[in-house]
C-alpha cells in the first residue's frame, strides 16, 4: 500500500469518522450490536467452543444450531435464541427472534440445518392482498424476477437476500414489496425485510421478527435459564480463525553488498518477499510480506526510518481504487510516503499486495517497531 497522501488523513467527503459513526450505530442499533460483529457469514473454517450462554435472553445455543447461527449471520440475521431445543412434530426445532431452526438428520451435508417457512406460514391467509398476487416481470439491471413465486426482488432488498444468504437462508420472494405498519417491507418464504431509512448505512434493511411471533402462537416456553459456570456467555472473540501453515523461510545467507557494517539493518528482498532484521551480520528476525504489485512497485535503494507511528491514517488512489484506512499500526516510513507497516486487512503474505509499501503481519511489524529506532537502514532489493 502506498501510504499517507499527505501528513493529515485525506478523508472521504461527507463521510464521518470511524468513532463517530460507530457512536450512531450505538444508539440506533444498541440491542441488535450488542455482541454481534454485524458481519454476513463467520469464516467456515474457524474453531470456537461447542455451546454458549446468551444472558441477553437467557437460552443456551449448541452445536449443529450454533454453527449454522454462527457461519450464515448470527445475530443480525436471525436474533438472539428465545428457547432451548425442543421436539415439535418429531423434529428437533430451537426458536429465536427472528427465525425458527430444524434439524433434519437425514439431509446432506450442508442442510441438516434449515430454517422453517415463516413467511410463507404467517402470511397464508393473505394470498388475495395485492402484494401477494403473482405477476409477471422481466429481469433488468435493478431487478431480479423468480417465476418460481411470481414475483420481483430489487435494489437494497435483492442486494441484502444477495449478500446475506440468498435462496439458502431466506427462501424466494412472495410477495413484491409494499408498506406495512410505516415500513417499506417484504415477505420472503422464510423472512420478512423491513426498510429501516434513518439507520446508519449497512443496518438499514433489517429482519423482522418472525421467530418471536412464531413462538407466541405456538405457546413456546421461553422462559430464562441461569447460566452455569461451565459454558462461555457469547462473544465473537470466543472464535478464532487457525493461521495456515507458513512457507518455509528462504535460506539465511549474506547477501551480496548488504550493510553488515551496521548494528541493526532491515532488508526486504522483493524476489522473495521476505523481510530480515540483522544484527551486523546475524539474522534475529524474520517474516514474510507483501510489497508492491505491478505498477505500484516497492522503491529498490538503501533508505532509513524517518518517522514512526504507532498508529497512521492512511489514504490514497483514486476513483474506484481508492481507500481509505484508519488506524494502520506500527508506522516506519523510510523513504517519502513509504513505509514498513502492520496490516489488518489481508494475510496473503508472500504475494504482492500494496500500493508501495511494505505490508508486514501486525505482530511481526510490532517487533520490528519495538527493534528498529529512528534512522535505521532498510535495504530492498531483488
Amino acid at each position: 500500500m502506498l501510504a499517507r497522501e499527505t501528513q493529515q488523513p485525506e478523508r472521504f467527503p461527507g463521510r464521518p469518522g470511524r468513532r463517530a459513526l460507530a457512536a450512531v450505530v450505538a444508539v440506533v442499533l444498541l440491542a441488535l450490536l450488542a455482541l454481534s460483529t454485524g458481519s454476513a457469514a463467520a469464516a467456515p473454517n474457524d474453531v470456537g467452543p461447542d455451546r454458549v450462554y446468551f444472558p441477553q435472553t437467557g437460552h443456551y445455543l449448541a452445536y449443529g444450531f450454533l454453527d449454522y447461527w454462527h457461519h450464515h449471520g448470527d445475530v443480525a440475521i436471525f436474533g438472539y435464541p428465545i428457547s432451548e431445543e425442543l421436539t415439535e412434530n418429531g423434529m428437533t426445532v430451537q426458536y429465536f427472534e427472528r427465525a425458527v431452526f430444524e434439524y433434519h438428520p437425514n439431509a446432506p451435508a450442508g442442510w441438516k440445518v434449515q430454517l422453517q417457512r415463516l413467511g410463507a406460514e404467517q402470511t397464508a391467509g393473505r394470498v388475495n392482498e395485492t402484494a401477494f398476487k403473482p405477476i409477471v416481470a422481466a429481469d433488468d439491471a435493478s431487478t431480479t424476477f423468480y417465476p418460481q413465486t411470481g414475483h420481483t426482488l430489487a435494489f437494497g432488498f435483492r442486494a441484502y437476500w444477495q449478500d446475506h444468504g440468498g435462496l439458502a437462508v431466506f427462501g424466494y420472494p412472495i410477495s413484491q414489496e409494499f408498506t406495512e405498519n410505516g415500513l417499506t417491507v417484504q415477505y420472503f418464504e422464510r423472512a420478512r425485510f423491513e426498510y429501516h431509512p434513518n439507520n446508519p448505512p449497512g443496518w438499514q434493511v433489517l429482519l423482522g421478527r418472525l421467530g418471536a411471533t412464531a413462538a407466541r402462537q405456538a405457546d413456546v416456553n421461553t422462559a430464562r435459564l441461569a447460566q452455569t459456570s461451565s459454558v462461555a456467555a457469547y462473544d465473537p472473540g470466543l472464535w478464532t480463525t487457525p493461521a495456515p501453515p507458513s512457507p518455509p523461510a528462504p535460506s539465511v545467507s549474506v547477501p551480496a553488498g548488504a550493510p553488515t557494517s551496521l548494528a541493526k539493518w532491515v532488508e526486504v528482498n522483493l524476489s522473495t518477499q521476505y523481510l530480515r532484521a540483522w544484527e551486523y551480520s546475524t539474522p534475529v528476525f524474520g517474516t514474510y510480506v507483501s510489497t508492491g504489485i505491478p505498477g505500484l512497485e516497492t522503491p529498490t535503494g538503501t533508505f532509513h526510518i524517518y518517522e514512526k507511528l504507532r498508529y497512521d491514517d492512511m489514504a490514497g488512489g483514486s476513483g474506484a481504487s481508492a481507500y481509505y484506512l484508519p488506524d494502520v499500526p506500527y508506522v516506519m516510513y523510510f523513504y517519502e510516503a513509504y513505509a514498513l507497516h502492520g496490516t489488518y486487512w489481508h494475510h496473503n503474505f508472500g504475494t504482492p499486495m500494496s500500493h508501495g509499501c511494505v505490508n508486514l503481519p501486525t505482530d511481526a511489524a510490532g517487533w520490528v517497531y519495538d527493534w528498529a529506532p529512528l534512522g535505521t537502514t532498510v535495504w530492498i532489493h531483488y
